[in-house]
């Protein structure tokens, strides 16, 4: 077998990414924990088995359409066309409504497998798409964005295992890498296409296919520079090459037991349900929807997103109950701010403040956590007030669904909710 020097290897290309396996969670680990390189691998994943599905609505969904507060007069005053009426919804309490387009929710609301956890935020809610968004993943409240090198999910994820000896304990189905799963020694994998998922020599180039093969071959390392950097590398392409085969073999046997919408969040879904019945050892899964920044025409945007994202939801959950797997399974939402409480002229709203959030799961306790929207006692730029801090929110699920001191990955104490049993 060849000698094959770092050197050599980044010259040759032979660590092209193929497409369904993005390079930032992978290349964060190497630059970020070259220390860690001659870590031995845990035995296993620790923690209790149990597993967190994150649900993003990119752009600021607005919590005042999907759980319309319909008995409040100030709501038609403040939305004159977005208001939803009772027969707009599905009634939740003598308060609220759920939006009809996320009916396919509702029977995991009548078996007490849903909570919507209203009024979630934070102190001085930044309005930035891209700050915020980075402040919900970091918890960098100062809004300094880039500041911080670590995500919540990322710190997690540090706590149960090593992620080169299990690839997929985090995953991410989509085409980028969140922020939040950033963490030294964390790689975790953003998968758009099992088939695709890999190292991939550049055939655009001759001989790099055969370099690649001389590559792969001598991951025991025996033949490779010894050195710290050289040894990660290796651990890191055995990494990738060992789950491009699990992965494989995965999507070979994985037969789901319903059927899946034609729609990309549901795609999606499916990827982490195969993962999830095929023991690929995922401890969180990832997904995102986007579309939610409804500056203008809100009720067609939302009238379109809201069917997918709760159809995408409810199959996957009936998937997880007909394969026996939904007992060890929690999903949650978020969103980076939700709307202002007022429509604008373009029959849309503006960025805001706090909004209500789904958790789904048979640990959670079903129910409405959190009074119904302020709509009497809007701030200055008509923002709802924020009532639940969303570190609160994130500590719930740590400590009382994954059973980990949230301190560990907050850096601070902030009290549990109540929608966790």
């Amino acid at each position: 077998m060849p000698h094959i020097s770092r050197r050599a290897a980044l010259k040759n290309g032979m660590l092209a990414v193929g497409s369904g396996l993005l390079a930032p969670g992978i290349l964060e680990a190497i630059s970020a924990a070259p220390a860690q390189a001659a870590t031995p691998h845990a035995p296993r994943v620790s923690g209790n088995g149990r597993i967190l599905i994150v649900i993003q609505l990119a752009g600021g969904n607005d919590g005042l359409y999907a759980v319309a507060p319909y008995t409040d007069p100030a709501y038609k005053t403040l939305r004159p066309t977005l208001a939803l009426a009772k027969g707009d919804t599905l009634p939740l309490n003598a308060q609220l409504g759920l939006n009809k387009g996320l009916s396919a929710l509702m029977p995991l609301w009548t078996a007490g497998q849903m909570a919507i956890v209203e009024n979630v935020g934070y102190p001085q809610q930044n309005l930035s798409h891209f700050q915020s968004m980075y402040i919900w993943q970091t918890l960098d409240t100062t809004g300094a964005q880039g500041s911080a090198r670590t995500g919540w999910l990322g710190k997690y994820l540090q706590t149960i295992g090593d992620s080169g000896q299990f690839p997929f304990t985090g995953l991410d189905g989509g085409s980028q890498l969140p922020t939040a799963f950033m963490a030294p020694g964390v790689a975790v994998p953003t998968v758009t296409n099992p088939k695709a998922f890999g190292i991939a020599a550049d055939a655009a180039r001759p001989g790099r296919a055969k370099a690649l093969l001389d590559f792969t071959q001598s991951f025991n390392g025996a033949n490779t520079t010894q050195s710290a950097f050289g040894t990660l590398l290796s651990q890191t392409a055995q990494t990738a090459s060992t789950g491009a085969a699990q992965l494989a073999k995965a999507a070979a046997a994985y037969k789901p037991a319903v059927t899946y919408p034609q729609t990309p969040l549901a795609a999606d879904m499916q990827l982490l349900a195969m993962a999830i019945t095929q023991g690929l050892d995922m401890r969180v899964g990832y997904v995102s929807i986007g579309g939610f920044d409804t500056h203008a025409a809100e009720r067609t945007a939302l009238d379109r997103l809201y069917p997918e994202l709760s159809e995408a939801i409810a199959a996957f959950w009936q998937d997880m109950q007909k394969q026996g797997f939904a007992d060890s399974i929690m999903l949650m939402t978020w969103s980076e701010f939700g709307r202002r409480a007022h429509e604008n002229e373009s029959q849309g709203t503006d960025h805001g403040a706090a909004a209500p959030h789904f958790v789904i799961g048979n640990g959670v306790a079903g129910g409405v956590h959190g009074d119904a929207p302020a709509l009497s006692n809007l701030d200055a730029n008509g923002n709802l007030p924020f009532q639940n801090d969303f570190r609160s929110y994130y500590a719930t699920i740590l400590q009382k669904w994954l059973e980990v001191d949230p301190t560990t990955v907050l850096g601070g104490s902030y009290p549990a909710l109540d929608f966790v049993k």
